[in-house]
């Protein structure tokens, strides 16, 4: 990658919070993970939702911090079910 292309990228995320950033680099280890493949690129640019994915995500549009589990709750529970 050209040191332009990786200035321009450092430029647009400096100011960003850091769960964009989090984000971001989940976005790219899942391109990296797939460049192997011979359709990677069009994958990824192509990608669609299915219907249900989009009924899912259109369901917790309008939900509010108290309709999820606190995190110390997911850990104890996915610890207890899984030794995690």
């Amino acid at each position: 990658m050209s040191s332009n292309t990786l200035h321009i990228i450092n430029q647009k995320l400096k100011d960003e919070p850091e769960e964009i950033l989090k984000q971001v680099l989940g976005y790219l280890d899942g391109i990296i993970e797939n460049k192997s493949e011979k359709n990677w690129f069009e994958h990824n640019i192509n990608y669609q939702l299915t219907d249900q994915q989009k009924r899912e995500l259109d369901a917790m549009e309008n939900l509010t911090d108290e309709d999820f589990m606190p995190i110390e709750d997911l850990f104890a529970e996915m610890k207890a079910k899984y030794g995690v």
